[in-house]
């Protein structure tokens, strides 16, 4: 079809028609038997994208058209947000180009939506001429599909077969086939919501299990992503969730496989700054960005979104806020191909109560999890308490007794075998009481990342600013003793940087190794002046010999551009005497 054609009415001699009142024209019995042999398929149970192809095949074999297309209206009604075609092949449409959105005489419909007949489509005012590679098209017929009182879409049918010009009884044909086509459209969409909406209750479960049963937020997390972007057809979908800080940071990326990533790779971990993100989880509302769309102020992070996603400018992005509550605590980001608008349009209803749902069941797995860790920390203090009123007090009691018989003994041996075993009292009961105080201080299923930043964020004072601190979404849960050696690190790290760098800024990174042998990294990184390695003296060496615990290395050098990195590497399954 025309790039952007469309207009309408009675011939005049000069071949450019006059838009009129549609009149409904006799119809023989043959053109009523093909009405009714174009109308009949499309009373079966189809999907959407193939019902609105046989509406075009059908309009083109009731109307005796060369070529028809199908335009689907976009969310603001004043463009085209998807164009489905009959007589054209798959090569011709790929050189064409990108579909018409409706600016030129097919635009007609769009502002005025009654049918349009147009003899000539070279002479009429609002032609733009066809774009390369298009056939040329001379005559032309439109009418507008409507659904219910709202106007679903456009169909057009372009040249004649055997030449002429299409006459007022193809106009009323082709209106009441687009009249038929509005309710098995109607029918084909109630359809694809009901499964649509069974697709996405059955993710819901699924996410909800998971977040019950996982060892691990992020596996969750990762599932999320994957579901939206499956479920919403689109090209690459991120869940972004509010940080103990209150920034909005990217905790799991999926995308279409084949698609491209951005150029310094996935944006997990980014943070999504401004207060513009802010407004957008207290309204609580979704929004579907279009460009060349209805301008709205509240959709200005699509912008920063299709950036940090490495999507093109011209690609609708949704931006649908997770949670309950007065303010969203994270969101959902899908973007799409250029030409899938309309199954963008279509996904957001079902992604939006998605994410009302989701954000639902990320609480309540959040609030089972605290009430495991309370009834944890409840047992350790039940233990801690007994150990202190018992068991500390049995040991110096006894500790006591063996101190004074000390004086009694007469032979030198007892004497000192009895001071011995008071002093290996004394290192129990100090021991017991440094158990006591670590059962007090640990939580050991708080998050790996916040434990990070709060240790990041104890060194504010002598840095002069907060680390930057990122954990890989993929990473999943550490051993004990791996974790312990990781917080170690970065404790280490940042002391070093604290001490030695002057920095202006400093990173912490946790991730899997690049090696892909199962190993972690952790990296800390600073734009200081450096220091020397030699100098390090025990606190490096500790983090050597936890490094080589786990069969790993640590590695100190100085960045090109200036400052530090250290480096810190350890397999997950390694088995070390004495650290098993």
């Amino acid at each position: 079809m025309e790039r952007d054609h469309g207009g309408g009415g009675t011939a005049s001699g000069t071949g450019v028609t006059v838009r009129e009142p549609h009149r409904a024209a006799t119809v023989d019995d043959d053109h009523l038997a093909a009405l009714v042999e174009a109308i009949t398929p499309l009373s079966a149970d189809l999907d959407l994208p193939e019902a609105l192809s046989r509406i075009v095949s059908g309009a083109c074999e009731l109307v005796g058209a060369r070529y028809g297309a199908l335009g689907v209206l976009g969310p603001d009604s004043r463009h085209l947000a998807a164009f489905y075609t009959h007589g054209l092949t798959p090569d011709e449409v790929a050189r064409i180009g990108l579909p018409p959105v409706g600016h030129g005489v097919l635009g007609l419909l769009l502002t005025d939506p009654r049918p349009l007949r147009i003899d000539d489509l070279t002479l009429h005012p609002r032609s733009v001429g066809f774009p390369a590679h298009h056939p040329p098209m001379r005559s032309l017929l439109g009418a507008p599909i409507r659904i219910r009182d709202r106007i679903f879409g456009n169909i057009y049918v372009a040249d004649k077969e055997g030449g002429g010009t299409f006459t007022a009884q193809d106009e009323s044909l082709l209106v009441s086939l687009a009249g038929a086509a509005g309710s098995a459209l109607d029918n084909a969409r109630l359809l694809a919501q009901s499964e649509v909406r069974e697709r996405w209750s059955a993710a819901t479960s699924q996410l909800v299990q998971s977040l019950l049963e996982s060892e691990s937020e992020e596996a969750s997390v990762a599932l999320m992503a994957t579901q939206v972007r499956e479920l919403s057809g689109g090209v690459v979908s991120a869940v972004a969730f509010v940080d103990a800080a209150g920034r909005l940071e990217i905790r799991a990326i999926a995308r279409r496989a084949g698609a491209p990533v951005p150029p310094a790779g996935e944006p997990s971990g980014a943070l999504l700054r401004g207060g513009e993100w802010d407004e957008l989880l207290a309204a609580r509302q979704p929004i579907l960005h279009v460009p060349g769309g209805a301008e709205d102020p509240r959709a200005r992070p699509a912008e920063e979104a299709r950036r940090v996603l490495g999507l093109v400018p011209t690609t609708a992005v949704a931006l649908v806020p997770l949670g309950a509550g007065p303010r969203g605590n994270g969101l959902l980001i899908t973007g799409w191909d250029e030409s899938d608008e309309a199954t963008a349009q279509d996904a957001l209803p079902a992604q939006a109560a998605y994410a009302v749902q989701a954000g639902v069941a990320i609480l309540a797995a959040q609030a089972h999890a605290d009430r495991g860790r309370v009834a944890l920390l409840e047992e350790r203090e039940r233990i801690a308490r007994e150990m202190h009123d018992h068991v500390i007090q049995q040991l110096f009691a006894t500790g006591l007794s063996l101190q004074s018989a000390v004086p009694l003994a007469q032979h030198p041996v007892v004497r000192v075998r009895l001071s011995q075993a008071v002093d290996d009292l004394d290192r129990a009961i100090r021991q017991i009481r440094q158990a006591i105080f670590e059962l007090h201080r640990q939580d050991p299923g708080e998050n790996l990342l916040a434990v990070l930043r709060a240790i990041a964020e104890s060194y504010a004072v002598s840095l002069g600013f907060v680390p930057e601190v990122t954990v890989s979404p993929g990473l999943g849960p550490l051993p004990d003793r791996l974790r312990a050696d990781v917080i170690a690190v970065v404790r280490e790290g940042l002391a070093n940087v604290a001490r030695h760098a002057r920095a202006g800024v400093a990173r912490v990174e946790v991730r899997d190794a690049a090696s892909g042998d199962g190993g972690i990294c952790v990296r800390v990184t600073d734009d200081g002046v450096g220091f020397d390695a030699a100098d390090a003296r025990s606190g490096l060496v500790n983090l050597r010999s936890r490094a080589a615990a786990h069969h790993g290395c640590l590695e100190i050098r100085r960045v090109s551009t200036g400052g530090t990195a250290l480096e810190w590497n350890a397999r997950r399954d390694s088995q070390t005497p004495g650290r098993k």
